[in-house]
């Protein structure tokens, strides 16, 4: 089975690396929402640090394949103090 790498990044650094023997491109695209969705669930509050989170999938060689991008930032509308 093709083994894929998950890499959760901001602009500033890589926060997580992991991988995973799937069986395929589409059984790692299905992985990389699930955990995405994981992260958002876990670490909600740290979320709103108004940058972009991005996860890109690998393949074994290090070939991006596909990216997920998350954008939260608050509105000018909000008090930035809260």
């Amino acid at each position: 089975m093709p083994f894929y790498n998950f890499e959760v990044r901001t602009p500033t650094h890589v926060m997580l690396t992991e991988g995973a023997e799937l069986a395929d491109s589409t059984a790692a695209r299905v992985e990389a929402a699930k955990r995405t969705g994981q992260l958002l669930t876990e670490h909600a509050g740290e979320l709103w640090v108004d940058q972009e989170w991005q996860m890109d999938v690998t393949n074994a060689e290090g070939l991006i394949l596909y990216m997920l991008q998350i954008s939260a930032f608050r509105s000018a509308a909000v008090d930035q103090t809260r």
